[in-house]
């Protein structure tokens, strides 16, 4: 009888440090009580997704060929679509993405490449849940111009590039695609870590031979769904499920070296699984959206530099 309660003593303690030791998830997005900064002001609605074909946004992007109109996509699972809606969220129109597939598409993206002359979106299919993946796709492509082209229309791009990569240390989640428009090098930011990794795929990417995004640092947050660096590299944005997270970038720095810096806690509204961030293209502001839309319209929110 005694060896019995020994063991049954045994296993409870084991089960208890079992419990307290559980790594930090993330999802869980623990609430940070730093200070909210003053530089933009309190979100306001200024429209909601009026196209049904958008249930999942997953990513948003201003376009650079038209300040009037965002880009956004959905989850996984979806077409290998991107759509484009007005700032109030009107259906603006859809472009396929030719020879692509939407495994797990989790953010977009817009920023230089190839030709100077020519903005690209990037759009990454970089989610992995349960880190199983054995390599992920960012998919970039030309803008279309959106001040000669019909809209609201339905379209195919076409000379879609695939820059299929792996990590340098082991599959892992991300939802959080970046371009430095200064040196056109793509960041990644994993999710589910209790510290997160930020990862470079530096320009020029191959086309042809797998890409490997190589570990820079590891960042003392958790839960990144969703980040944008502003059209001059000056600013960049990182949020959370429940936090927005804002750093400034001075000519001559790196994003990594920015991104060491203590950001500014900015003021937001959490959303029902907002996943999407991105800089207004005159800098006036961002915009952030949901990707639930259930049984009510999903709400487009700006948010206006002080």
């Amino acid at each position: 009888m005694k060896t019995l309660k020994s063991g049954l003593l045994l296993f409870a303690l084991m089960t208890f440090v079992a419990a307290g030791c559980k790594e930090v998830s993330g999802d869980d997005d623990p609430i940070d009580n730093s200070p909210i900064s003053e530089l933009f002001a309190a979100a306001q609605e200024v429209g909601t997704i009026a196209s049904e074909d958008i249930d999942e946004a997953s990513g948003l992007v201003a376009s650079r060929s038209n300040s009037n109109y965002l880009w956004t996509h959905n989850d996984s699972g979806g077409e290998p679509i991107v759509y484009l809606m007005s700032k109030a969220g009107a259906d603006s129109s859809q472009a396929r993405f030719e020879g692509a597939r939407n495994t797990d598409w989790e953010d977009i993206a817009m920023g230089p490449g190839p030709d100077d002359a020519i903005q690209y979106l990037y759009v990454g299919d970089i989610g992995d849940n349960s880190a199983r993946r054995s390599n992920l796709t960012i998919y970039r492509v030309a803008e279309p111009d959106l001040n000669v082209l019909d809209i609201p229309n339905q379209q195919t791009l076409s000379n879609v590039d695939a820059i299929n990569y792996v990590y340098s240390n082991g599959a892992r989640d991300a939802e959080s695609l970046m371009v430095d428009p200064v040196t056109k090098d793509i960041y990644v930011l994993s999710k589910r870590e209790s510290q997160v990794g930020l990862y470079i795929l530096p320009y020029p990417q191959s086309l042809i031979e797998m890409d490997t995004a190589e570990f820079l640092m590891s960042m003392p947050y958790t839960g990144f769904v969703a980040g944008d660096i502003s059209l001059d590299g000056s600013e960049i944005l990182i949020k959370t499920y429940s936090e927005i997270y804002h750093w400034t970038r001075t000519n001559g720095v790196t994003v990594k070296d920015a991104l060491t810096g203590k950001p500014s806690r900015l003021i937001y509204t959490p959303e029902s699984q907002g996943e999407a961030i991105c800089f207004s293209t005159d800098g006036s502001g961002f915009y952030t959206v949901s990707e639930k839309n259930s049984a009510d319209p999903v709400s487009i929110f700006f948010y206006r530099r002080n």
